[in-house]
């Protein structure tokens, strides 16, 4: 399967002749092209929302922070031609998840949202989308403490993939956290990463590669991963987002038979 992570920016004013109405033609050719199979995104507000329903070869599971169904969210984007969807869920990370809450050292409410997903071949999965603080080290670890042990029964049962905007450069405590579970799918592959390994570039035109924030992951557990890349698709010398995709060719790990 490939999948793909990609922050799409929020709809803002802020962003003058860029802002999501001048770009979201760009943002939903890149993801028709690249043909994803499964989509986490980040920073979708209703407008944008709206606009990837044009896709009409996903269906979606979304979930917004403020609770009132306006502000912005997080979203799973899956191909019902390739998975049929088992179970899901949504909840804050904080210290209430189960409402609508941020956490006292965040600076934005934050989400996450989960899936089992069963394709036409192989076991079922489970897939977590998130997309952490952007100011709080404290609260992205916090956050995902949420994450893994409001679904720990889970992982510890299915294949996993968790993606997202994790804004934690890699030497951040939460990637070691992360890795006693899981796999960082930039690190194991059997090709080399393609691309830089970081994603996001704040619309900065003349940003080296080796500048690039790594924000951006896909984590995995119970796969093995082909290749990964970061994708930095222009159009008219304009990045579609002000991150690039991140995405990953997997397969499901063949269960080993124990020898007698």
């Amino acid at each position: 399967m490939k999948v793909a992570t990609y922050n799409l920016r929020v709809d803002t004013d802020f962003d003058q002749d860029w802002q999501w109405r001048y770009r979201s033609d760009k943002v939903l050719e890149l993801i028709n092209y690249h043909d994803w199979s499964l989509l986490a995104v980040q920073e979708i507000r209703p407008t944008q929302i709206a606009d990837l329903q044009t896709l009409t070869q996903y269906q979606s599971i979304t979930a917004e922070r403020d609770g009132d169904g306006q502000g912005e969210g997080i979203g799973l984007y899956y191909k019902p031609s390739d998975y049929s969807l088992m179970d899901s869920g949504s909840f804050w990370l904080s210290l209430t998840p189960d409402q609508p809450s941020i956490h006292p050292e965040a600076a934005y409410t934050r989400l996450c949202i989960w899936a089992i997903l069963e394709p036409k071949e192989g076991p079922a999965f489970l897939v977590i989308s998130t997309h952490l603080d952007n100011i709080s080290e404290i609260a992205r670890f916090e956050g995902m403490k949420v994450i893994l042990t409001r679904l720990a029964d889970k992982i510890s049962i299915y294949p996993v993939l968790l993606m997202g905007d994790l804004n934690a450069e890699r030497t951040e405590d939460v990637h070691d956290y992360l890795a006693t579970l899981f796999s960082n799918a930039k690190e194991h592959g059997e090709q080399p990463h393609y691309g830089p390994k970081g994603s996001y570039q704040n619309f900065d035109y003349n940003m080296p590669w080796s500048e690039l924030e790594e924000i951006d992951y896909i984590y995995t557990k119970g796969f093995t991963v082909v290749k990964t890349a970061c994708l930095t698709d222009a159009c008219d010398r304009r990045f579609p987002s002000d991150h690039f995709p991140l995405e990953a060719e997997l397969r499901f790990e063949e269960k080993k038979v124990d020898e007698k």
